[in-house]
């Protein structure tokens, strides 16, 4: 931690003070990473936060699931096809994020 500036992983995250972050960046943070980063930002109150999520993981196979399971879904016709099932769970995973950044008071552009 030099300054206001965190390198490398969060692994010693424990042992950083809380402090007031100027900028977060999270380039590529696979799965709950991006959440991981967005949360650490959020406690140490970062004035600026850059993700650049990749996997989204999490809501997948629950879409998946729900998926096979309710053939008269009514986006059944959609959801039938992998991308666009992955693209619905990107679409899903990014705007509850980017709704509770706005929760916690931060402007945000997706």
């Amino acid at each position: 931690n030099t300054g206001n500036t965190l390198f490398g992983d969060d692994s010693d995250s424990d042992s950083i003070a809380k402090s007031t972050l100027d900028i977060l960046i999270a380039l590529h943070a696979c799965d709950t990473a991006t959440d991981d980063s967005i949360w650490f930002a959020i406690q140490n109150n970062a004035d600026i936060i850059v993700t650049a999520p990749c996997c989204h993981h999490q809501l997948r196979p629950q879409i998946d699931r729900h998926s096979n399971k309710n053939p008269d879904h009514p986006l059944a016709d959609i959801l039938c096809h992998a991308i666009y099932r992955e693209r619905s769970t990107e679409t899903t995973t990014d705007a509850m994020r980017a709704l509770l950044l706005e929760i916690a008071g931060y402007n945000t552009q997706v």
